[in-house]
């Protein structure tokens, strides 16, 4: 990595597990956030409850090594939270440096909606981007339906190096929706869709800012640029 500098990008999920094997040579701090609504609880641990937030880990670290990671458990073992909890996590990641944030999670309520908004907006004027998961059907999901927010979405067929501009008012994705491949397991046994893709697209973001301090306008832009090839058809889409 000698003459790259290493982009912080926060992992706002279920917590990371540092041994895996999947993020040898990952640089990872994180903490956890407890609590439905302030004043949260911060503490030292954030090992993964579930898997799912060192699966996205890899798939960053795959896709873009040049990284290093700020896991904040937010999640519990149900993979649940509150959209308060989050939007504090958003913040404190802001602060702490963030020049990434990755959300693969997503609320259905339309109150959560003003609070990640704000949390997001002063995250942008930070100078941290916020990735999120769009709904696997199409339906209202925030953050990803926030228009300051880039959002993945998934589809079976789509490469892992390729990416396709959804069409839309949203800054939304196409990318590759799979975690890196567990030995002797079909893929579709491990975790997939959006959630996934927002890892994905992620590293993709970390990359462009290492190389630059674009604005939310010009990422969007530098984002397009990259894209390739005629969009799938939205049937085979991740459930």
């Amino acid at each position: 990595m000698s003459g790259q500098r290493l982009v912080r990008v926060a992992l706002l999920d279920s917590g990371v597990n540092p041994s895996h094997p999947h993020l040898e040579g990952l640089t990872v701090q994180g903490f956890s956030l407890e609590g439905d609504q302030a004043p949260f609880t911060r503490t030292d641990g954030f090992t993964d409850r579930t898997g799912h937030g060192t699966a996205c880990a890899a798939a960053m670290f795959r896709l873009y090594a040049h990284i290093e990671l700020l896991a904040v458990r937010v999640l519990d073992a149900d993979l649940s939270t509150t959209h308060l909890n989050l939007a504090e996590g958003i913040r404190v990641a802001a602060r702490e440096g963030a020049e990434v944030i990755n959300l693969s999670l997503g609320s259905l309520e339309q109150a959560s909606a003003l609070p990640l908004q704000e949390a997001i907006s002063e995250a942008l004027d930070a100078g941290a981007f916020c990735i999120a998961a769009a709904h696997p059907l199409g339906q209202p999901l925030w953050p990803a339906d926030l228009p300051l927010v880039i959002s993945a979405q998934s589809h079976r067929s789509c490469p892992l190096r390729d990416l396709y501009r959804i069409p839309g008012p949203l800054p939304r994705f196409l990318c590759h929706g799979y975690p890196r491949p567990i030995e002797g397991r079909p893929p579709t046994d491990n975790l997939y869709g959006p959630s996934m893709a927002a890892a994905h697209l992620s590293a993709r973001v970390a990359r462009l800012k290492e190389a630059g301090t674009p604005s939310f306008e010009e990422l969007i832009e530098l984002l397009e640029d990259e894209c390739t090839g005629q969009l799938p058809t939205t049937q085979d889409a991740h459930p």
